[in-house]
This record gives C-alpha cells, structure tokens and sequence, in this order.
C-alpha cells in the first residue's frame, strides 16, 4: 500500500446514509485514505463503503467491543499501528465531524506548517439542529447552518491529527501519548496539557446543564489546557445532535435513550448562523452522482 499524506481514522455504527457524504466531502479537502471500524452495523455500512473499499481508499476492520468497555481505544490503537509507514498525518475523528480549513490554503498544505510537531489538537464548532424536527434529504452540511457561539465552553473541545511515527496510544477519544513526552499543538502552536477532569464534578455540572454560560464542561472527562478556542487555520464541525429526529433514532440504536432529552437540549445551540459548508454541497453531489 502506497504511503499518502493524510488519512482519517473513524469507527461507525449504523451511520449508512452518513457515510457516502462523510466520504466525499473529506477527499475534497485532500483526504487520501480512510481507516474505517464497524462497531457491529446492521444497517449495511459494509455494503455502502464498498465502492471506496475496492478502490483502496478505504479498508474496514470489524471492532466488536462496545465503544463503552474500550472498543475505541482498541480501534484507535490499532489504527496507529496499521497507519504507521503508509500515512503522515493521521485524523481521528467521528462521522458527524466535519474536518475542514476554513480559510484558503488546503488542508494537506497547511497541516505541513506542524510536521515538527507530534500532532495537532482541532476545536469543536457545534452545530445544532437549526430548528428541524425530521430527517431531510439534503446533506448534513446544507441542513444544518445554525451553531453554538464560537467561544462556547463545549466548543474548547478538540480533536487529534497526529503523526502515526510519534503517537504512542490514545487517550480517550480526544487526545494522544506521544513519544518523548512532546506534546501536540493548537493551531495557534501553542502546546496542549491534558487535565483530568473529576466525576464528580462532571455529575453536579449535568444538573446545570441549562445554565446556558456555565464554564466547565459537563460532558468533558479530559480537556485541554488551552481554553482558548482558535479556529482561523483549521476546523471541526461537529453536527452534534442533527435533526430531533435523527437524534432520536441514534440514541435509540446505541441504546443510550435514556440520556437523550437532556444531552439534545444542551447541544442544540443555534446562535450563530453559519453556512460554512454549504458551498461545499454541490461538489460532494457530483461526486456521489458519479459514483
């Protein structure tokens, strides 16, 4: 297998209409390759990736581990390993995460500005459902166009691009060891620390889950040291709750329903009307109309 600049590492669960549009739209910002996990579909994700699978851009491995006993962890340290040699930077990111550079130099081009460094954290833009209650037929990129506030506390949240060579193992989904004790970076090269975030705290925060200005992280068992949210250079939509609808039906699979009310009331933020991938919407079209 060739070795390409920039992959993405992802696990999904019953995500068949999220994956062509997932697909397509990261190769049009320069996405190679993908490492794809199937945490026990059943709704045919395997048969949907298939026309990428037999092209080489994406390999599937099974992970049967519920995500919740350690099934990411396991993808994602495995993913390190089967990257490393055939990818410079590798993404790890979910399938309701949009990975993008805003401004207009190519991803791949500016992720060359970091090569000194062993990865680079991405913060959060978190979209909400923009006040639609059923699932559409448009894309997740022009459906939803309505997001939370840039400097919204949920927002300092990040995502790792990590060199595959010095990444070590995951920790949690957010963050990486790397080797040598080096640290990755924010976009800023500002250099990220990783705090623990106590239970308890976590647990008297989601009481206060309404309280639209509250500081601290409800949701957040790690988070970065740097508070402040940048994303000028590169970004991560995060389409955290999409339609009721759609919502509704996700946790029911993944059987977590019974958190679903106060989790969807506290993601639904709609402050700030932004269509940043709009534009992006009739190119990813063309490109599955080709398919």
């Amino acid at each position: 297998m060739r070795s390409v600049y920039l992959s993405i590492c992802a696990i999904f669960k019953d995500e068949a209409p999220y994956l062509p549009e997932w697909i397509e739209f990261h190769r049009l910002v320069g996405v190679e390759r993908f490492f794809l996990y199937d945490n026990g579909s059943i709704d045919g994700g395997r048969k949907v990736v298939e026309p990428w699978v037999r092209t080489g851009v994406v390999s599937v491995v099974d992970c049967s581990v519920p995500l919740a006993e350690g099934g990411q962890s396991w993808a994602y340290a495995d993913a390190l390993r089967r990257a490393r040699g055939r990818t410079r930077w590798l993404a790890f990111i979910d399938l309701d995460e949009f990975l993008f550079s805003p401004g207009p130099t190519p991803l791949p081009d500016l992720l060359r500005d970091y090569e000194q460094h062993p990865g680079i954290v991405v913060n959060w833009q978190v979209y909400g459902s923009s006040g639609q209650t059923t699932a559409g037929d448009g894309l997740v990129i022009e459906r939803f166009v309505r997001r939370a506030q840039t400097r919204w506390v949920r927002n300092r949240r990040v995502k790792s691009i990590v060199d595959p060579q010095r990444a070590v193992r995951p920790i949690g989904p957010h963050f990486f060891e790397y080797t040598d004790e080096a640290l990755a970076v924010t976009e800023d090269q500002e250099p990220v620390r990783v705090i623990e975030q106590r239970a308890w705290t976590r647990r008297m925060l989601r009481g206060l889950v309404r309280l639209p200005l509250i500081e601290t992280d409800p949701y957040a068992v790690r988070r970065s040291s740097v508070k402040r949210v940048s994303v000028g250079r590169v970004r991560l939509n995060h389409y955290a709750v999409r339609s009721r609808q759609e919502f509704e039906q996700k946790t029911t699979r993944h059987g977590s329903s019974r958190l679903a009310p106060r989790y969807f009331a506290y993601h639904d933020r709609n402050e700030v009307h932004d269509p940043a991938l709009a534009s992006y919407a009739s190119e990813v079209r063309a490109r599955l109309a080709a398919l």
